[in-house]
């Protein structure tokens, strides 16, 4: 993929958002309604992680290439997944994307973590929430004329594999483009970053919940699927 220069998305000032149900499934609240001390305390959060993050993405267009049953090619070689052929079955070609909020909401996180625990979990809570809704934002502008696109799909998803976060590392120039390193145990920095195929076609599926085609049953982050 040498000589592939990534598009570059700068999110504006006020153009970030959290989504505050989100949150709380993080947080464990799940159907329960917080009390007021807590409402109180998120409002503080948000104005306060929003004001420290900013939104970078960064993305490529590559063909999908199925040389084999389970295996698909998205330009960095070859990549065998079920989950993955499974979910890109259809289409005809892919958008590499990452995106982060950078440092900032880290350093709040680590901050209050020493002071405040209670209020460094809900910033956890609140940047999670931000990173996924500048990830929708921006995959809403990406795919606006395509005529059907499937769900984010990323490394550490079913069976794709995560160490194919090394390969979107050098695909997307991330360390350059949005200021993203990744650590020997594949855990990138900042953390509220992620990376994901989109993929694009007329026969693309989708089902309106990427956790459906996820098997990590035990994780944080998990969507409840009826």
């Amino acid at each position: 993929m040498s000589g592939i220069i990534p598009s570059l998305r700068v999110s504006s000032p006020g153009e970030l958002r959290v989504n505050r149900k989100e949150a709380l499934r993080y947080l464990g609240y799940g159907k329960n309604v917080p009390d007021d001390s807590v409402l109180e305390l998120m409002d503080a959060c948000e104005a306060e992680l929003l004001a420290a993050a900013q939104g970078r993405a960064c993305w490529v267009r590559v063909p999908v290439i199925v040389p084999s049953t389970f295996c698909v090619d998205l330009g960095f070689g070859p990549i065998e997944s079920v989950s993955l052929a499974k979910h890109l079955a259809g289409c005809h070609s892919a958008l590499l994307f990452a995106a982060t909020i950078g440092i900032g909401p880290d350093r709040l996180i680590a901050k209050w973590s020493r002071l405040r625990p209670s209020r460094s979990a809900v910033l956890d809570a609140l940047g999670s929430s931000a990173i996924e809704s500048w990830c929708d934002l921006v995959e809403l502008e990406l795919t606006r004329d395509e005529e059907k696109h499937c769900d984010r799909f990323s490394p550490g998803y079913g069976d794709f594999a995560l160490h194919h976060q090394k390969d979107f590392m050098q695909c997307l120039d991330m360390g350059r483009t949005l200021g993203i390193t990744l650590s020997d145990s594949l855990l990138m920095t900042p953390t509220k970053s992620v990376t994901a195929v989109i993929g694009l076609g007329a026969s693309a599926r989708t089902c309106g919940n990427k956790c459906m085609f996820c098997t990590k049953e035990n994780c944080i982050y998990r969507e409840v699927i009826v």
